[in-house]
């Protein structure tokens, strides 16, 4: 039995969701003897029904009876071409597969609610489903999720090499992984006491606020540059759509902190805030005005507290074993129960 894992290639480097399945993909293949389907972000419409139908023959040539596939989704080529895409294992006797669910794209976008039901029926034809958080299990089963065998990710991995013979500083700083285009909420930063680090670029619009402009920072580079910075990571979000959606999803940027060094501010109906909390990992506050002034108040003691904590935690995310436990626990179930 071989056991194979669809990764997705062609978008933008920075996207967060490519990012994601090729950090899978690497501690699937690299650590855990899988072998990688590669598929191509491309317009599907371009295609004919024959010439789709080739192409998909081509990603799965190494495919046999009785083989694993973990499909993660989305593929972002739509719900049609997944489905497509699991006719095809289907075709082979014996095949198990395994939907691994990244993001849910009818509760990300506003006007995507239609693609529900399509999302629904590919996710029940497959034998176990990976849900990003309990909260998502929850959602999924009122909108007819029926697959028996579901499995829970709670955290991503985020490996990285990071220098812990030195700490992060106690800095009365709050880190945002974002930019103004996306994020409105940071226009309006007015603490004169607590800086708000952006990994974006300054057009002229923070000149007068208390903002320090750290620019795009790749992977490692970034786990680097926040480790040396210090201070707190922020998830956050005023958008109504993806603020609800943060309630049910496992976030990429809340690891990112993690593997940096450095502890994180959360709303309570962050999915894992009560681990956040019970592990010493960082703030859980209900308003942005809440965290500015704990983190004002905050001493060097308690911030060498949360630090000391976080590292410990960390070394699971810079070492790839929530991906590992999770892949490894998903193919244990599809034989053993």
């Amino acid at each position: 039995m071989q056991v194979h894992i669809t990764n997705l290639h062609g978008q933008d480097s920075k996207s967060t969701a490519q990012r994601a399945q090729n950090m899978v993909t690497e501690v699937a293949t690299k650590q855990l003897g899988f072998s990688e389907m590669g598929l191509y972000f491309y317009d599907v419409s371009t295609d004919s029904p024959d010439k789709l139908s080739g192409r998909l023959d081509g990603i799965i040539s190494s495919l046999s009876m009785g083989d694993v596939v973990i499909l993660q989704t989305p593929t972002w080529n739509g719900v049609a071409y997944e489905n497509c895409l699991l006719d095809k294992f289907r075709g082979y006797r014996g095949v198990k597969v395994v939907a691994f669910i990244h993001d849910m794209v009818p509760w990300m976008f506003e006007g995507s609610a239609g693609m529900l039901t399509d999302y629904i029926k590919l996710y029940n034809r497959c034998d176990l489903v990976i849900s990003p958080t309990k909260k998502m299990t929850t959602r999924l089963r009122k909108h007819g999720l029926t697959v028996e065998k579901v499995i829970t990710q709670n955290f991503w991995d985020y490996p990285a090499l990071v220098d812990t013979s030195v700490l992060p500083p106690f800095k009365k700083a709050i880190n945002f992984i974002g930019r103004d285009k996306k994020f409105d909420f940071v226009k309006g930063w007015s603490s004169p006491d607590v800086k708000l680090i952006l990994t974006d670029t300054d057009t002229g619009w923070g000149a007068d606020k208390n903002i320090e402009f750290i620019g795009y920072h790749y992977d490692a580079n970034l786990i680097a540059k926040l480790h040396q910075l210090g201070g707190f990571g922020l998830v956050w979000s005023e958008d109504p759509v993806y603020r609800d959606y943060m309630k049910y999803n496992v976030s990429y940027k809340l690891s990112t902190y993690l593997a940096a060094g450095i502890p994180v501010i959360v709303e309570p109906d962050t999915p894992q805030a009560d681990k956040i909390l019970d592990k010493k990992l960082g703030l859980v506050v209900n308003l942005l005005d809440e965290a500015v002034d704990r983190v004002k108040k905050m001493t060097a003691t308690e911030y060498q507290t949360f630090v000391t904590a976080v590292e410990k935690f960390a070394q699971l995310i810079r070492g790839g074993y929530f991906t590992k436990h999770l892949l490894t626990e998903a193919v244990f179930n599809l034989y053993y129960d």
